[in-house]
């Protein structure tokens, strides 16, 4: 999949501009587990938090909100700080083997 955007983190518009519109991505707690995930792009809310937007194989469309602080917005399934992710980058959320 090409994009034409190349920084991960934009603002609103800016991702309005690369025709990325998050409002139809389904809204998730936690990403889904064993499926490769691209990384498509993070649209900030403002500088509390981010919106990290990501797509399967199959086209499902996926929106991550992470809040943060001291400048790490880390999506705790993948152990990663929204602001390192790199467009196109291929991710997968492995089990949670931690006992609740």
């Amino acid at each position: 999949m090409q994009f034409e955007h190349i920084q991960f983190t934009l603002g609103f518009r800016q991702a309005l501009d690369h025709g990325i519109d998050y409002r139809d991505y389904q809204k998730v707690d936690r990403l889904p587990e064993g499926i490769p995930l691209m990384a498509i792009a993070g649209v900030w809310g403002d500088y509390s938090d981010i919106r990290c937007l990501f797509i399967d194989p199959d086209g499902q469309t996926y929106r991550r909100h992470i809040s943060g602080r001291a400048g790490r917005y880390v999506i705790r399934e993948l152990d990663l700080n929204a602001k390192e992710l790199q467009v196109g980058q291929v991710l997968v959320v492995l089990k949670d083997c931690r006992s609740t």
